[in-house]
């Protein structure tokens, strides 16, 4: 679950960087038009290759994002005409104000709660490990090992699954670029990625449990020497 929800979040919180550099571009084309620089040209070019990456990369959620607009002409988020009209022009920005109406977007929202989730996961799982500690301490074995154990297995499943998540968005990424899946290609993709990762996270879990033992007591041995 606490792959899942990283693989989405990391995804739309890619979405939103698009988003803000397509509308930090198209408000630096506005400067350069309005004071009429010569780099005006340059600008524009910036803002076009900024939009087509936002739309290469996160059709889908501007899809989504912009389903309830029923203008003809579209919006700079749909037309980059459209946003390169506005910015010239002496119309108001806040119509270039992209940022906004996309982080009020439920789609976006979903990320907040995705957070949080992973990191309840994370806080059961970390608290399930120290409350093993705790139970050797009690026991009175040798607690400082069963922590060195629980410690070093948390930093490496969790090491594991990261890096699956991340390499996964990339993977993700390039499927919505090479192929015309939608979003249930999307989301097959996705929950392929979040088993893969907890299959990687447990694995490294279990791994390192049977073999952090025996280096505790080497690196005991060490230290005794």
């Amino acid at each position: 679950m606490g792959a899942s929800t990283s693989v989405y979040a990391n995804r739309i919180g890619d979405f939103v960087g698009a988003v803000k550099d397509y509308q930090t571009a198209l408000m630096e084309y506005r400067h350069t038009s309005m004071a009429n620089s010569a780099t005006k040209a340059a600008a524009k070019q910036k803002a076009k290759i900024a939009f087509d990456k936002m739309q290469r990369k996160f059709r889908l959620e501007v899809k989504a994002i912009t389903s309830q607009v029923k203008s003809s002409r579209g919006t700079p988020m749909t037309n980059f005409k459209r946003g390169a009209n506005i910015a010239r022009s002496s119309r108001s920005v806040a119509k270039l104000d992209l940022i906004n109406p996309v982080q009020a977007d439920n789609i976006v929202k979903f990320t907040k709660y995705a957070k949080v989730l992973g990191n309840g996961l994370t806080v059961i799982d970390f608290g399930g490990r120290v409350g093993n500690i705790h139970n050797s301490y009690k026991a009175g074995t040798n607690w400082e090992r069963e922590m060195f154990i629980e410690s070093s297995s948390f930093a490496l499943s969790a090491a594991a699954g990261v890096g699956v998540v991340n390499a996964g968005g990339a993977a993700l990424t390039f499927l919505m670029v090479a192929t015309p899946v939608g979003w249930v290609g999307l989301i097959v993709g996705g929950l392929a990625v979040a088993g893969t990762a907890a299959v990687a996270s447990i694995s490294a879990n279990n791994i390192s449990k049977k073999m952090s033992g025996g280096f505790y007591d080497d690196i005991m041995k060490w230290i005794s020497f």
